[in-house]
Parts: structure tokens; sequence; C-alpha cells
């Protein structure tokens, strides 16, 4: 039996949605989508007001606020489904052979096989700000089907997005209490469920592409930047620098186990 694909889309979101079928058709992969919670539809209007009163959701967007449920829906039907794993994407990643190769060989022992108590990414971290701070083991590798997923060893506060990710029932169940006893928190608050004690270890093979984030293909984004304001770029000096000292920095760690 195939692992469960969730796709985490809006249902308003028709290209993304015909081209992510479109790649998943081509390569003969089962998947559902999951209705994202949508902050433009009055519906969720209360729903949102609800969810910012705990927590951390009085500093958070209506957008952030709606993904967060979205991923904690999800939660809550694994926990209460009859699959143990699931992979959850988002309707605007890149797929391609290797990510059809792991879901081909991700079967029911290898399932049994994989330690529930770790998060593993499938990618999306490339073109973040804090990429390439990210030092992944060369060493310490779990083989999960036909992917080999390294641990990583520095900066794991880094971690970002929910664009791409495969976790376990249990996992999926903790959350849910998190939620109850925590409150609202980002989606991709990897960080503060480490700290909690619900993910043991981050492992990162990168497979699938995540576009680079702009207010034109992202509606998170888009939102933040009219709130906030866009952030101001590097000066290529000062760019560099930091892209030399992030490589000696995750050359280092990548050698430890």
């Amino acid at each position: 039996m195939q692992v469960l694909i969730y796709i985490v889309s809006l249902l308003r979101d028709t290209e993304r949605r015909e081209k992510i079928t479109s790649d998943f058709s081509r390569l003969g992969i089962d998947f559902q989508f999951f209705d994202a919670v949508d902050a433009k539809d009055s519906k969720n209007k209360e729903l949102i007001a609800q969810a910012r009163l705990s927590g951390v959701g009085h500093n958070m967007t209506d957008g952030e606020i709606a993904c967060t449920l979205s991923h904690q829906f999800i939660y809550q039907e694994l926990s209460s489904g009859s699959h143990d794993w699931i992979i959850i994407l988002e309707d605007d990643v890149d797929i391609d052979e290797r990510f059809k190769a792991f879901c081909l060989s991700f079967n029911e022992k290898e399932q049994k096989n994989l330690p529930k108590n770790n998060l593993y990414l499938l990618g999306g971290q490339k073109g973040l700000h804090s990429y390439p701070v990210l030092g992944v083991s060369r060493f310490n590798v779990i083989k999960a089907g036909s992917l080999k997923f390294g641990r990583v060893n520095y900066n794991r506060e880094k971690l970002r997005r929910t664009c791409c990710y495969l976790m376990n029932k249990t996992m999926a169940k903790q959350l849910v209490d998190l939620t109850e006893n925590y409150g609202t928190y980002r989606a991709d608050s990897w960080e503060l469920m480490y700290q909690k004690e619900i993910i043991k270890e981050f492992y990162l093979n990168e497979i699938i592409f995540h576009p680079i984030v702009t207010p034109f293909n992202s509606h998170l984004e888009l939102e933040r930047s009219l709130i906030f304001g866009q952030k101001k770029p590097r000066g290529k000096i000062q760019g560099k620098m930091k892209l030399l000292r992030s490589w000696l920095r995750v050359s280092f760690f990548s050698l430890l186990k």
C-alpha cells in the first residue's frame, strides 16, 4: 500500500491544482487534495479569530493562522485514521522521479522499521535566507525506502517551511495535544516541537524543490509584505561573506556523526 500523500491547497488555486495534478499523473502517484483553510474566505473569520487568542496567535497574520489550522486539521485526521505515515506537501512544490521511487519503495516493512519520533524533511530548504547554514551529516543517516536522510547537526532552529515532510501518526497526535496545551503556533515552528521533545531529530534529503518565495508567488509572503514591508537585501560583499562563513560551518558539521 502506497504511503498516504496529502497536498495542502486552497480551493481557489486552480492553476496550482492543475499543475500538481499533472505532475502526479505523469509520475503515476496517487494523492489526495486537502482543502486548506482560506484566510480570505469570510466563513473562516471566526475560526481564525479564536485561534488568535492563544499561544502566539496574536503575533501571526491571518494567513499564517490559516496555514497552521490547515496542517493541524491534517494531524487530527491522521491521528484518527488507519494510516501510520503521511507525506504532506504544499501545492507549489516540484517533484520528479526520485519522489516516485521513494513512494514506491516506502512499503509497509519500511514504514514499520522507520523511527517514529523523527521528522523527515523531503526538501524545501534551498532558496531560504538561512540556506546553506544547515549542517547535514554525511555519516549519521537513516535509510527509508530508496532515500537516505542525513541528520541536521547544525542550526536546526533555521529549519523552515511545511512544504514537504514525512510524519508518523504518533507525532501527529502529540502535535494535536501540543495545540490544546500550548495554543496556536506557526505551522513550521519545528524548533518549538523539538524543545517540547515531540521531535527527537530532524533528517533531511533535498529531493523536492520549492520555488523561492516572493510576494508574487506566495499568498503568505504577499500578506507579510503588505503588513511589515519587504526586507532590505544584503549588499553584494556582505552577502558573499555570509555565504562563505555558512559553507565553512556546513562543511565542518556535515562531517560529524
